[in-house]
């Protein structure tokens, strides 16, 4: 019944969904019994429940398909997400009609991934004419590039026997971000002495860089009185820039073949994440290396954002061996001095 429901719901050949509820289920299963024992007995009262039975799934039908006619919900713009977390979405359904209102109507994104979980958006009542949003959460289940067939439309009005739905096509893709996990492990913060790496250019540091004249805009305590009692202008001392620390995170994203391979290292790439994201809020610049390629290193939300549509689609590689270090370091080119953490699965 799984791949029934499936190739019904992605088919284009079927232009309305129906599934049944519980209640529908019992109501079918009566309407059954009654047909069955009206046939075996000949009693008209059996066929006249039968009919009335009939009756009421005709009209439901009827009535489900009308509340679903001229309403159109708007595409979702939203396009990035985290695993394990839920994803709220506002969506906008219009009602076009001119006289009735719809009632006890659901809205979500169609997915293409089963594992999606989905709570729709509803709406009770929409007037004609009104424009409506409401919240739909999504959680997905893993990291990846997923793609949105389109906007569902949905209704169990009015007995709530069957689930009436119709998908507007409007493809889009979402990109679903690792769990930023933590590693357990506390960097000591960029501003404590010991861990700045200064240039060798001027700057705002406290080391001694050199003397240069006099500018507006100067802290007259910066003056060389020593030296400027020599000169016409006077002369300031200038100090080096402390730099930002850079640090390379380097992930092997790779399936060693022993047990609960492909397990670990969608771990070590959590584990990347969560150690990339928090040494960009302590202000280093932070590079980010895998085996198939790199980001290179930027500092800010920015590049909080690069590194984890990075790791969103990386794909997990069936490498083994010494060699796999070696294809990091070569997308990782020469740290030039920078801080080199390795997460392995």
């Amino acid at each position: 019944m799984g791949r029934l429901r499936d190739f019904v719901w992605r088919s284009d050949f079927f232009p309305r969904k129906l599934s049944f509820t519980r209640e529908g289920k019992a109501v079918v299963l009566i309407s059954i019994g009654l047909g069955l024992a009206a046939v075996n007995t000949g009693n008209n009262l059996l066929y006249l429940v039968f009919g009335l039975s009939l009756a009421l799934i005709v009209i439901s039908g009827i009535l489900s398909e009308a509340n679903l006619r001229h309403l159109a919900c708007r595409p979702v713009t939203w396009q990035r997400a985290t695993a394990c977390e839920p994803a709220f979405v506002v969506l906008t359904v219009e009602s076009r009609r001119r006289r009735f209102p719809a009632f006890s109507i659901e809205a979500w994104p169609f997915v293409d991934d089963p594992a999606c979980r989905v709570e729709p958006a509803r709406f009770l009542d929409l007037r004609p004419g009104q424009t409506s949003s409401a919240s739909c959460v999504l959680t997905f289940a893993r990291r990846g590039e997923f793609k949105v067939r389109g906007m569902v439309l949905s209704t169990g009005f009015p007995f709530s026997f069957f689930r009436k739905s119709f998908v507007t096509p409007a493809p889009a893709t979402v990109l679903v971000h690792p769990r930023a996990r933590d590693t357990g492990s506390r960097d000591r913060d960029p501003s404590v002495s010991g861990d700045e790496a200064s240039r060798q250019v001027p700057g705002r540091g406290i080391e001694f860089f050199g003397v240069r004249d006099f500018r507006d805009g100067d802290n007259p305590r910066h003056v060389v009185h020593t030296l400027s009692a020599a000169r016409v202008s006077p002369v300031v001392r200038e100090f080096e820039d402390p730099g930002l620390r850079r640090v390379w995170v380097a992930v092997l994203n790779v399936d060693d073949g022993r047990q609960r391979g492909p397990e670990r290292a969608e771990t070590a790439i959590e584990l990347a994440a969560g150690l990339a994201v928090r040494r960009l809020r302590a202000g280093n610049e932070v590079g980010l290396a895998a085996a198939g390629g790199a980001v290179s290193p930027g500092t800010g939300p920015a590049q909080a954002q690069r590194v984890l549509d990075f790791l969103a689609s990386v794909p997990v590689l069936a490498m083994n061996g010494p060699g796999v270090e070696d294809q990091v370091r070569r997308a990782m080119g020469a740290p030039d001095g920078a801080e080199v953490v390795w997460v392995r699965p």
